[in-house]
């Protein structure tokens, strides 16, 4: 999706990547399958979170933008999590999203006291992964041979090129170990059974969409 184009949705979602903007689509079809009430919004890949600011002028500019109530944007708090706030407080301090109905959500979660926590999606998929995703293998077996794999792949990279996103690399890796989960994305997996979508890390995610009519 692009944010070009007339603006029909009240609640427009950013999200950072594609892998975040799948899921989050997947994760709202689950909750409405569970009875819960999330309202309808437009979910808008932006590539990345340097393009946010092209995106909300993009937004403002566009044909029936005074039909939007609340702009979410869905991002990754990244490895250095204080760096991340820091650039998204300046983005809204400097634009029309400071007098706006505007909220953000930094995967993986939130801390016990209410701090974003540093990381990616997939470090709170990965913490959901079922067991049987193994199939007929042991599933720690499994993750013990994917580890040593990046283990491996790290080491080959190099110090100064060492992957980032290591939950993300180390479910493509795992996945491509199995038949039912092998070449999916992470929304693909999630449909077809692999993450525990009940665990306790997915709450603030379901409350924060159930109450994004507020």
């Amino acid at each position: 999706m692009t944010a070009q184009g007339a603006v029909q949705d009240k609640i427009i979602v950013l999200c950072e990547r594609l892998e975040i903007a799948a899921f989050v689509d997947f994760y709202i079809k689950y909750l409405r399958e569970q009875g819960e009430a999330v309202p309808q919004v437009r979910i808008i890949n932006m590539q990345s979170l340097e393009s946010l600011p092209l995106y909300i002028q993009r937004l403002q500019e566009a044909e029936g933008f005074a039909n939007v109530r609340k702009i979410v944007l869905f991002a990754d708090a990244g490895v250095k999590r204080r760096v991340t706030e820091h650039y998204l407080f300046k983005i809204k301090k400097y634009s029309f999203l400071q007098d706006f109905n505007y909220e953000v959500y930094l995967f993986p979660c939130k801390s016990a006291v209410g701090n974003w926590t540093p990381g990616f999606l997939e470090d709170l998929l990965l913490q959901t992964l079922k067991q049987e995703t193994s199939e007929c293998s042991n599933f720690y077996n499994l993750q013990n041979i994917t580890r040593e794999y990046l283990f491996s792949v790290n080491i080959s990279r190099g110090k100064e090129n060492r992957l980032v996103n290591r939950s993300r690399n180390f479910l493509y890796s795992y996945f491509a170990g199995t038949e039912r989960f092998v070449g999916l994305r992470m929304s693909e997996a999630a449909a077809k059974g692999a993450f525990d979508l009940e665990y306790e890390g997915f709450k603030d995610l379901r409350e924060f969409l159930t109450s994004l009519e507020k």
